[in-house]
């Protein structure tokens, strides 16, 4: 581990022309040493389709506050919990990385050499790319102790963190000329593990909160679509990789992980829709919106994203406990690069509101939508709306009726019995009363309703 050095201060031609490089890069984003890891076989997943409309999406209570807008452009905002960074161009030739509690509004300055962008933030830790004259670095800056590290290596940026795990693109330490692999640095042992080692372009990371897994999106250079991987670290510095899509219709800069599922952008059906599969591979769910969606992420069991037209399009967020989508009412039209945040039963969206002639960040935060006896009456009314045979109707909604009664009487033991009985009828009746697609949806959603009750 060593201490940053700035450097570069008095460099100011040098300084200006990489900024506009990387902010060019940046710019593109808003627009759409070894370790042992294995990578396991894919096999074709099994997809099954929510139809979801936005005219009807009631709005997520909540308050906004701009996190910063002053001259210049604020932007590329990450945050965890209560914390928020981004990166801070004033327009003179300078770039800077701040963070800042957003329940108190203290903000603070990242000390750099002026030339720092593309952050990410981890409790106490904001991970950052720093450009100087030999290749560009990930730094990582802890807010308690006030210290700094450089990942080591050269050709490194646009990191992502979560717990003592960062990962980042790697052009320094590639094989094949032009490729872009993503490795990792844990902060505990200080070790570099790179996850790719190919030809393609690999390309925007996402940590999981924990750290023991991370997305991205491969994709081949000059093309647009991609496929997403995942590895999910099996022990320290040892991953497991599996390849989660294939086709090449996937965003290149919209994939994101909670640590359980991957979310992403694909176009494999003419439009752009928001999907999500696990992350050990398995039933993908693609989450069918008229138009076009733009820049998922999720964080606990919400996904956010934007829809319609790219530059206006209005903020969502999906609850796949409950099935539940929700608008985002904000004051500004022109918003863009939505990433949401639960912690505990607090939820955050920060995202960069377009002014006139520059970028400011701002932040939504509302409470986490209840789950549990909400959940089990919108499963009732999923259940009512899919026009069954009454038999079939009333089996099953006497089985969620019995699991709403246990809860009222806090008897969480007979409630999961009940919603295991429905989840049974679900899988037996699949391909019979249910269309396979009616049965996994119904399905998934007991089972997170299972998850939220605590039950074994």
């Amino acid at each position: 581990m060593r201490t940053l050095q700035t450097s570069a201060r008095n460099h100011t031609t040098f300084r200006q022309t990489r900024l506009v490089c990387a902010l060019l890069i940046t710019l593109a984003l808003l627009v759409s040493l070894q370790n042992p890891f294995t990578v396991s076989a894919r096999s074709a997943p099994v997809e099954s389709t929510i139809s979801l409309d936005t005219a009807g999406a009631p709005a997520l209570a909540g308050t906004v506050q701009v996190i910063e807008d002053q001259p210049g452009n604020e932007f590329n905002a990450h945050v965890d919990c209560d914390v928020a960074s981004y990166t801070y161009d004033d327009f003179q030739g300078s770039s800077t990385i701040h963070y800042q509690n957003l329940s108190t509004g203290v903000d603070s300055v990242i000390p750099g050499n002026q030339v720092d962008l593309l952050s990410d933030v981890s409790g106490s830790h904001v991970a950052f790319t720093e450009v100087t004259f030999n290749g560009d670095t990930v730094r990582v800056f802890d807010t308690s102790s006030q210290t700094q590290i450089v990942v080591p290596g050269l050709g490194l940026s646009n990191p992502s963190i979560g717990g003592n795990l960062v990962a980042f693109e790697d052009r320094g330490s590639v094989t094949s000329p032009g490729a872009v692999d993503i490795s990792t640095y844990d902060l505990s042992s200080q070790t570099v593990t790179k996850l790719t080692n190919d030809s393609f372009d690999n390309e925007s990371p996402d940590v999981s909160p924990n750290g023991d897994a991370v997305v991205w999106a491969q994709c081949i250079s000059g093309q647009a679509g991609c496929d997403i991987y995942s590895a999910i670290q099996t022990s320290p510095g040892v991953f497991t990789t599996r390849q989660l899509t294939s086709g090449r219709h996937e965003g290149r800069y919209e994939v994101s992980t909670n640590g359980e599922v991957a979310v992403y952008i694909s176009d494999r059906t003419g439009e752009r829709d928001v999907y999500y599969q696990p992350l050990t591979g398995g039933n993908e769910v693609h989450l069918a919106i008229a138009g076009d969606q733009w820049s998922p992420t999720i964080s606990g069991d919400l996904i956010s994203f934007q829809s319609g037209p790219l530059g206006v399009a209005p903020m969502y967020v999906y609850d796949i406990r409950s099935g539940n989508l929700f608008q985002v009412v904000v004051p500004t039209a022109y918003n863009r690069i939505p990433e949401i945040n639960v912690c505990g039963d607090t939820g955050r969206i920060v995202y960069s509101s377009i002014g006139p002639g520059n970028f400011a960040a701002d932040a939504f935060t509302f409470q986490v939508p209840s789950v549990t006896e909400d959940q089990i009456h919108n499963l009732i009314s999923l259940i009512r709306s899919f026009n069954l045979p009454s038999g079939t109707t009333n089996s099953l909604i006497t089985k969620l009726q019995s699991a709403l009664t246990a809860i009222d009487f806090n008897d969480t033991a007979t409630a999961c019995s009940s919603l295991t009985a429905f989840i049974n009828e679900c899988r037996a009746q699949s391909g019979k009363k249910l269309t396979p697609d009616q049965s996994t949806q119904l399905i998934n959603s007991a089972n997170h309703i299972k998850t939220d009750l605590g039950c074994p």
